[in-house]
């Protein structure tokens, strides 16, 4: 490292690598509890989210203040690990463990295995995108109960290739549907909650999305829910 670099003169104590691999853990246990995540709560509403982004807020001030006091070297370096390095981990951490936890959690009391009921259905689609990069994706949002769905690129594909008829729409990283495709998903229902199975943090099944008329055809019973 150029030891004119201003981190290269940066020492932090114990103290200091030790709130940095907290941070560093809670950042890896919401990735590992992702892992557990294969379902999208639609109803009740719930504040997992904003009480992840109130946490991490506060951790990311708790963070800058602790490095700042538990390192010495040059101040630019100081500003720079306290004031951007460790908030971001911070944030990065609350926002996955925290959020992750809160949304396992939510589904266990919200569908006791002795009142939930499984069954297949339509969910309508408002419409789809999307996003390049190293985190690619393929996106669905649904009406009327608003979801934010993980499908395939195949779908994806498939929606575009298939656009409704009064689309005129030509950007490859947005289509309109308002109700013209559905996702055909199974449903687990208790009392006023409803999720879908089958989601989270995974894309849905190959196949899941189709125009609507499609799967009336194929079977009119599938209930949608509003």
């Amino acid at each position: 490292m150029d030891e004119s670099s201003p981190r290269s003169k940066i020492k932090l104590t114990k103290l200091g690598w030790w709130w940095l691999g907290i941070i560093g853990a809670l950042a890896v246990f919401g990735w590992i509890l992702e892992w557990f995540d294969h379902t999208t709560e639609l109803t009740p509403d719930h504040l997992g989210p904003l009480n992840a982004s109130l946490i991490g807020g506060v951790l990311a001030v708790v963070s800058a203040a602790v490095i700042f006091s538990q390192s010495e070297g040059r101040m630019s370096g100081r500003l720079v690990m306290s004031l951007m390095v460790a908030p971001i981990f911070s944030i990065l951490g609350a926002a996955l463990s925290v959020s992750e936890t809160a949304t396992l959690i939510e589904q266990h009391n919200d569908f006791p295995p002795n009142k939930t009921r499984t069954f297949e259905g339509l969910l309508f689609v408002s419409r789809a995108y999307q996003t390049h990069g190293k985190g690619r994706s393929w996106n669905i949002q649904t009406q009327p109960i608003w979801s934010n769905l993980d499908i395939t690129q195949a779908d994806y594909e498939y929606m575009l290739s298939h656009r409704r008829p009064d689309d005129k729409g030509t950007d490859p990283d947005e289509i309109s549907s308002d109700g013209y495709f559905c996702a055909k998903v199974m449903f687990q229902r208790a009392g006023d909650a409803l999720r879908v199975l089958n989601a989270g943090t995974y894309k849905l099944p190959l196949g899941t999305v189709r125009t609507c008329s499609s799967f009336m055809a194929a079977d009119p019973s599938l209930p949608a829910p509003s």
